[in-house]
């Protein structure tokens, strides 16, 4: 699961990536890490729209930017 820094100014917390009782902190690839899940999220929305999808099939980015989203 994916967590976005704080957006808090009284808070520091960088991104981590964690998974059961694991968490790695994404200190100096972060943003590198949500440039990957923005252009996944395009791709996916495109691919919706050339296969006719009606619905999107998950939350994209923009919904979820300051909680935490599964990747």
């Amino acid at each position: 699961m994916f967590t976005p820094p704080s957006t808090d100014r009284g808070e520091t917390r960088n991104a981590t990536l964690g998974i059961g009782g694991l968490e790695i902190d994404l200190r100096y690839s972060s943003s590198i890490f949500e440039d990957f899940l923005h252009t996944m999220n395009v791709i996916q929305a495109e691919f919706g729209r050339r296969s006719g999808a009606t619905a999107p099939s998950a939350t994209t980015v923009a919904e979820c930017s300051g909680g935490s989203f599964r990747v």
